[in-house]
């Protein structure tokens, strides 16, 4: 069965000398500007007579020539901010005039699934939740080792796990009498029941003979596939 295409958003924090990322060869500027850091004509991987890739990023050359990678220039906003904090928080929110409390991410999600009725319709591979995912009534699973994931995990015995899961459950369904506060933190519990039970079975349907390298983005990329795919 064909699955549904699904977004992968990567995120690497940090720096990248974009210039040296995708290189514009052909322009004098690069060399006279560059003299002591440029890629050479010879390391350069050229996409067409102006641009070329970084020496190491051959095999997203492959992509390039499959059709399959678009390279978007000049991303930015109208006076950029200059303090690191403030631009990250821009990155994570896309608002560029006020101090945003949804990230862009997570206001997509909404729009998908407004009634949040998937839990898992965003999954996040890393143990911090990312701004970019945050908004509210938005559930999100944070995916540190999908291979370990899930609740009461050390618990080997099923009949006592099944036993602590049902005590988890009742302990976060809404009582009488509960308050906005007791609501979002049962949802928050009932829908980190019902991430778990998808996501932990993941990695036993999965099959494919791709080798991922033994990295950390290695591992989130085949977590990635196992939670697709499966």
């Amino acid at each position: 069965m064909k699955k549904e295409k699904v977004l992968v958003t990567i995120q690497l924090s940090g720096g990248n000398d974009y210039l040296n990322c995708i290189v514009p060869w052909e322009n004098p500027l690069y060399r006279d500007f560059r003299k002591h850091i440029k890629i050479t004509d010879e390391e350069i991987i050229p996409l067409d007579n102006k641009l070329g890739l970084n020496p190491g990023m051959n095999a997203i050359k492959d992509f390039y020539n499959e059709g399959n990678l678009a390279i978007i220039h000049g991303i930015g906003y109208p006076e950029p901010n200059r303090s690191h904090f403030r631009s990250m928080d821009i990155w994570h929110t896309a608002e560029p005039t006020k101090v945003g409390t949804k990230g862009w991410l997570g206001q997509a999600i909404k729009d998908i699934d407004p009634n949040a009725e998937n839990v898992v319709t965003a999954v996040n591979f890393s143990e911090a939740l990312p701004r970019a995912l945050v908004n509210q009534g938005v559930p999100v699973a944070s995916v540190g080792d999908i291979n370990n994931y899930g609740l009461f995990t050390s618990i080997e015995d099923e009949s006592k796990k099944n036993e602590a899961l049902n005590t988890f459950r009742r302990f976060y369904t809404p009582s009488m009498g509960s308050d906005y506060v007791m609501d979002y933190l049962g949802k928050t519990g009932l829908d980190a029941v019902k991430g778990a039970e998808i996501i932990s079975k993941a990695p036993d349907l999965y099959n494919s003979n791709v080798e991922y390298p033994n990295t950390s983005i290695g591992k989130q990329l085949k977590g990635i596939a196992q939670v697709h795919f499966a």
